[in-house]
């Protein structure tokens, strides 16, 4: 009886150890943790509309802008996610940033991303007062608030839960460029060139679009372990809506779905810590929300009605149908409770574009007004031609590209308005399936077409709004794909 009583006390102990073993064990696994928080860069407005300012000034604000922040943590590596309600961003504001960010949270410039949404109706980044006398320095303002939010997230860490998936809605994206009719005549682009295509052309006289669109809207959703939502970040490739009044500041479709998406979640209106949303801007440096048709289809289709919608409503509906698209796919969803992140970034140096002999001989003629531009376009000038013909002009660009991994989701992050084709011929061959593509991120350096887009013509191969050589994308999709296929082999 002793020695039965002996084995059982034996028994329990041993029990009691390995329970205790077991639970060190589990408490030594990384937990997953994730923290969100926005920050208002709002820049000041000023109610005379007639201001000195670098860019027009403001007389009012509809909605405030936000550095809208995403902090992911694995328990060895944190991956910070910034997205700006702004036009743009600069590549010396983000490096900044990142300085800032890395000095305050630790968290390295590699794995931070920040970009831009292309809102049009963000105003400028520096406004004077007076004759040249600047009161209010935006950049130096937006950096520390970007960090600030930054840091905010990471204060706000939790155990979490992350999934993505990925939505489309094919019916608010148009790409802008455009082959016209014959009857439509000659298309004289930027310093008289004439040109295959023409950008935004009206809704008369189309004959087939110059390019496709993406549908898709990729996402990634964090919540608390207790099924709280914490943020949703998602991706689509439409340039803006618009439809603002003039001197009014707005983030535009962008943030009207990052409150919409909240909605349909579920987040309380109150929780805390609040709940993010967040709009990527995808790959839309050729596409808007311009509903057009070729002839042929439009003969199909018969007159059709053109509504006159009032300000904020298209925007209101843009956002309203991609937060719906998302919440459906969003209820079969696979939730993770750990996912390994890691990231890389390359720095890649393209020669800078200079225009043709061609180009610079029409420049000079122009400026000893011995011809006049055929093309009215505020971008047709001769100005821009000799600027950029300029030795003083740097050879090259460099510009940051940057890869993430986070479980089976990849992210790839460029600094240029990035056409749609080179978007979908990355999401084609990435080794990580689902992709989500973010574009104006890490800086912004013009408009990125193909070689085979550039020979079109249009817009948005111009001088000047174009910077980089003209086989820039198949450089840069080469060298995201490499990445990309570094970060699956890891």
């Amino acid at each position: 009886m002793r020695v039965q009583r002996q084995l059982l006390f034996t028994g329990l102990c041993l029990a009691f150890v390995l329970t205790g073993f077991a639970e060190a064990a589990i408490s030594d696994e990384p937990i997953f943790r994730a923290g969100a928080a926005t920050s208002n860069i709002t820049p000041p407005i000023d109610s005379d509309s007639t201001a000195r300012s670098s860019n027009r000034q403001a007389t009012h604000v509809h909605d405030e802008l936000h550095a809208r922040c995403l902090v992911l943590d694995d328990g060895e590596a944190k991956l910070a996610l910034v997205v700006c309600d702004l036009r743009h961003i600069s590549a010396e504001v983000v490096i900044d940033a990142k300085r800032m960010i890395q000095r305050m949270t630790g968290i390295p410039p590699e794995c931070v991303l920040v970009s831009a949404t292309h809102t049009h109706t963000s105003t400028g980044t520096r406004l004077e007062e007076g004759e040249g006398e600047p009161f209010y320095d935006y950049r130096a303002y937006l950096t520390r608030r970007i960090a600030e939010g930054v840091l905010r997230a990471v204060n706000q860490l939790e155990p979490a839960r992350i999934g993505w998936g990925v939505a489309e809605e094919p019916t608010q994206v148009f790409n802008r460029r455009w082959f016209l009719t014959a009857n439509r005549g000659v298309i004289y682009g930027a310093h008289d060139n004439i040109e295959l295509v023409d950008t935004n052309p009206g809704y008369s006289g189309l004959l087939r679009p110059a390019g496709p669109v993406d549908p898709q809207i990729t996402f990634l959703s964090v919540q608390s372990t207790e099924g709280q939502p914490i943020a949703l970040l998602a991706s689509y490739g439409l340039h803006y809506v618009g439809g603002v009044p003039a001197n009014t500041i707005s983030a535009d479709y962008f943030a009207i779905f990052a409150d919409r998406i909240g909605e349909l979640l579920g987040a309380e209106r109150y929780q805390d810590p609040p709940f993010v949303g967040i709009m990527a801007n995808g790959t839309s440096g050729d596409v808007n929300n311009l509903e057009r048709y070729s002839e042929e289809e439009l003969a199909k289709r018969g007159t059709l009605p053109k509504k006159r919608y009032q300000f904020f409503e298209k925007a209101r509906e843009v956002a309203h149908l991609c937060a719906e698209k998302v919440m459906e796919a969003h209820q079969s969803i696979k939730w993770h409770d750990h996912v390994k992140l890691s990231s890389l970034q390359r720095t890649l140096t393209f020669e800078r574009r200079y225009p043709t002999k061609a180009e610079v001989e029409w420049a000079e003629a122009v400026k000893a007004k011995k011809i006049k531009p055929m093309s009215t376009s505020r971008y047709s000038t001769y100005s821009t031609v000799l600027a950029y013909a300029s030795p003083e002009m740097p050879p090259t660009i460099d510009v940051v590209v940057q890869t993430h991994r986070i479980g089976d989701l990849a992210i790839a992050a460029m600094p240029f308005e990035v056409f749609a084709e080179i978007g979908l011929e990355l999401k084609d061959r990435s080794p990580i399936q689902p992709l989500m593509n973010i574009s104006i991120a890490n800086g912004s350096h013009g408009y990125l077409p193909t070689p085979e887009q550039h020979r079109l013509g249009g817009y948005e191969t111009w001088i000047g709004v174009n910077k980089v050589q003209l086989d820039a994308s198949v450089k840069m999709v080469d060298a995201l794909i490499e990445m990309l296929g570094e970060l699956n082999g890891k």
